[in-house]
């Protein structure tokens, strides 16, 4: 097959043999993508800091039919990201990102809107946006693209607003009631607030670049976003490893 050419993001490395670090990159036109960047490990010169993670890298690789890891040629760095990282929660933050889209993105199919989103909400953390309220877009905004999480206007039973009443949400079935229709389902759903559905409402329709000096209730945020985790847990079928940190470095007291 003839070389490739893509930009990405760099979402993991690891080592691979003596010589070789085995990178996991989200490219724009080609999904998630593994490959052997060969040398990495011993030599800073054809490599250098360029495959750091969430870096926003221009790609050149070769794969050969039939086998799933591609051979890295050619790295150039777009947009570095280690900038960013020297902030712990920002840094503990971008790693369960890099998680997250790891596990949603597939392997070799494009995914352009998931792709816009992780460059946006690096931005938003660029720009200064509250951790939890960038993070909150991202998990929102991932759940929603892939079809995991209900869109918080109606009831999906009776049909009634939601709005100023609250819901509560199945995460299983991926819908979200009233609190007439869920009654008797309490210890099968989670609980969404009124507070809650205004700051969806409000992530729905922000930009990231927006996000910079936003501020929500913190028990209306945290609400949505044990929603949305749930969902993105249930639908991996496992929890994240990077988010037991997270959670203990956000850890603050709530208004």
């Amino acid at each position: 097959m003839p070389p490739r050419a893509a930009e990405a993001f760099v979402l993991d490395t690891a080592p691979w043999r003596e010589r070789d670090k085995l990178v996991t990159l989200f490219t724009e036109s080609d999904g998630k993508v593994r490959g052997i960047a060969h040398g990495a490990a011993r030599s800073v010169k054809r490599f250098g800091g360029r495959l750091e993670r969430l870096n926003r890298v221009r790609v050149g690789y070769f794969e050969k039919e039939g086998q799933d890891l591609v051979r890295l040629d050619d790295v150039e760095l777009v947009e570095q990201a280690f900038a960013l990282q020297k902030e712990i929660v920002v840094a503990a933050s971008l790693a369960y990102v890099s998680e997250i889209a790891g596990e949603f993105v597939r392997e070799k199919e494009p995914d352009r809107r998931y792709y816009r989103l992780v460059g946006a909400t690096i931005e938003a953390f660029r720009g200064g946006a509250e951790a939890k309220v960038a993070l909150g877009y991202f998990e929102y905004w991932t759940a929603r693209l892939h079809g995991i999480f209900p869109d918080l206007e109606a009831c999906d039973r009776c049909g009634a607003l939601l709005s100023g009443q609250g819901a509560r949400i199945s995460v299983n079935e991926g819908s979200a009631m009233c609190p007439g229709c869920a009654r008797g389902d309490a210890g099968r759903t989670l609980p969404l607030s009124a507070g809650a559905l205004t700051v969806a409402a409000t992530l729905r329709r922000a930009r990231p670049a927006t996000l910079a000096g936003v501020t929500f209730p913190g028990r209306a945020l945290e609400e949505l976003a044990a929603a949305t985790r749930s969902a993105l847990v249930s639908f991996v079928g496992h929890a994240f490893q990077s988010s037991a940190f997270l959670d203990q470095i956000l850890v603050e007291p709530r208004p």
